[in-house]
């Protein structure tokens, strides 16, 4: 395929899809395809036609028929609508002069786009940033990477009624798709409606806090088994194996965990904690036994446990994770030669795979997790000796037992019953999966066991990999200048009050937070009063 209008089109489409284009250049035939040579109009215009006959828009009027696929939409407001079909492009053309629709044109096959490519030029929409082109077998990705909430505004999915009845598996395919990529952009976006703003603050504080620790280098006993504590009920069943065993075990405690094994006699080796809430301070608010354990603090967690932790001597370490603002602090630390922490997986949202994270990037290469169960068991929702424990007690009541506010804890969404003492829920069911879904991925010489009621069970062994696979979580043999804080927020603010776009991505969690308090509606608003309120934000981290 030579033709020198596929050749144009395929230029332009690199900019934005280089794989795509890549394809479609590539191309032998176009057997696949579900469309046929256009049709000419009674107006003499080319009309996009199926394999069938079926032109796309009448052959009458096919300006009209265009214009009116997007008659009820506002282009005043900031939307985002995918449209099955790229025909001629004719039915979003317009929509496109303006700056606040973005387009995302989905295609059943390259093959499909490769015929239109050789008929129409669609080398100006292909160049709009507002644009995006893609077929069904990478439309998951490309519509992730295309629609933010917080700056596109409303989705909506629009399609060309003859295109749907001749692609009619199509259509449904793609839209199964996209609710499935809705469903997932949903649950981050509420999250950070949530979060965005105690995250904002804690990272910032937390990076302070880093700038006043030197640069360390931990020497793990590599010798030893690492030992993942988290707070579930099966704990209390390994609380007389860890004590026998001490010696032999690196533990390293959850923060949930971390008091337990206190109340115990067990001292942990290292404490993880990356819960970003006030909440999350319960767990270290009794006096600390000693200076001993090292703190593996996220930057997103909350920042009170870091700085107490150093006041009393801890060393810490703090651990990076993939929010824009940590993103975009690592990036001026690297700019500038500093120290900036190393990531740790904190995708899952559960502290016990990040502890788990900790300890393969720390070159430990067997594990042990204990308390690990994602379930409620024997009517238990965490090992005996948590905060909650203490907290239930001293709130409880003859009407209002500990036991009735842990049944409330537990029944607070709806169960799924695993067996005659377990029960699970659909949040606890996601974290048991992400633990298997890290297991399987994790690419290092590793053997994993789960202690559970019956003993250990190995849930993961693999040899197979070169050694030096993993990053160590230590500092690299080049030390690096400690963070300077004082110079990053002045450099921060002065990008934030300019309006920077460069710092756009930084922005968008907070911006989403800034929606659901009603501070910035992403429909209508520009992002620079999202950038106002972070400018806000951090002002007050220099007071």
């Amino acid at each position: 395929m030579t033709d020198n209008k596929i050749k144009a089109n395929c230029e332009a489409l690199k900019k934005s899809s280089p794989v795509l284009a890549d394809i479609i250049s590539k191309l032998k035939n176009t057997d696949n395809s579900c469309y046929s040579a256009p049709v000419i109009a009674k107006n003499g215009e080319q009309v996009p036609a199926l394999k069938d006959g079926k032109p796309l828009f009448s052959v009458y009027n096919p300006s009209r028929d265009a214009e009116n696929f997007l008659k009820d939409i506002n282009l005043e407001e900031n939307q985002f609508i995918a449209v099955s079909s790229l025909a001629n492009a004719a039915h979003f053309k317009k929509a496109l002069q303006s700056p606040n629709i973005h387009i995302l044109a989905i295609e059943k096959n390259a093959e499909s786009i490769a015929t239109l490519f050789e008929h129409f030029d669609f080398t100006d929409i292909l160049k709009n940033k507002n644009f995006s082109l893609c077929c069904i077998e990478n439309l998951e990705d490309s519509f992730r990477n295309s629609y933010v909430p917080q700056l596109n505004g409303n989705f909506s999915h629009l399609a060309l009624r003859p295109w749907v009845q001749y692609n009619a598996e199509a259509e449904t395919e793609i839209q199964q798709i996209l609710r499935k990529c809705l469903e997932n952009i949903s649950a981050d976006y509420s999250v950070q409606a949530h979060f965005a703003k105690v995250w904002q603050r804690n990272i910032l504080r937390n990076l302070r806090t880093l700038s006043r620790i030197s640069c360390q280098k931990h020497d793990f006993p590599l010798n030893k088994i690492a030992a993942i504590i988290g707070a579930g009920p099966s704990l209390d069943g390994g609380i007389s194996f860890l004590k026998a065993n001490r010696e032999s075990r690196y533990i390293i405690a959850t923060d949930t965990a971390w008091r337990i094994l206190l109340q115990n006699g067990i001292t942990a080796d290292a404490v993880v904690t990356i819960d970003g809430q006030n909440i999350s301070y319960r767990h270290f608010i009794d006096k600390f036994p000693d200076d001993k354990a090292l703190f593996v603090a996220d930057l997103c967690s909350h920042p009170a446990i870091a700085e107490k932790a150093y006041k009393n001597g801890n060393s810490v370490q703090f651990i990076a994770s993939n929010h824009p603002l940590c993103l975009l602090a690592m990036q001026y630390a690297q700019q500038h030669e500093q120290y900036f922490p190393p990531k740790i997986d904190t995708t899952s949202g559960t502290v016990t795979i990040a502890a788990l994270d900790f300890a393969v990037k720390c070159g430990f290469k067997e594990i042990e997790l204990f308390g690990a169960d994602f379930a409620y068991t024997n009517s238990k929702a965490y090992a005996k000796g948590s905060y909650l424990d203490s907290t239930f007690e001293n709130d409880s009541t003859i009407i209002n037992s500990k036991e009735t506010t842990f049944n409330a804890l537990m029944f607070r969404t709806p169960v799924l019953r695993k067996d005659k003492s377990t029960v699970t829920t659909e949040v606890l069911n996601r974290y048991a999966q992400a633990l298997d879904d890290y297991i399987k991925n994790c690419k290092s010489n590793l053997k994993v066991r789960k202690f559970s009621a019956e003993g250990f069970t190995t849930i993961f062994e693999n040899k197979s990999f070169p050694q030096g696979e993993n990053v160590p979580i230590f500092l690299p043999k080049t030390l690096y200048k400690s963070f300077d804080y004082a110079d990053f927020i002045v450099w921060l603010l002065d990008s934030l009050e300019n309006h920077d776009p460069a710092l756009t991505a930084a922005v968008l969690p907070l911006a989403a937070w800034c929606e659901r308090t009603g501070i910035y509606k992403s429909s209508s608003n520009s992002i620079e009063s999202v950038f106002d309120y972070a400018y806000k934000m951090a002002k007050k981290q220099t007071m």
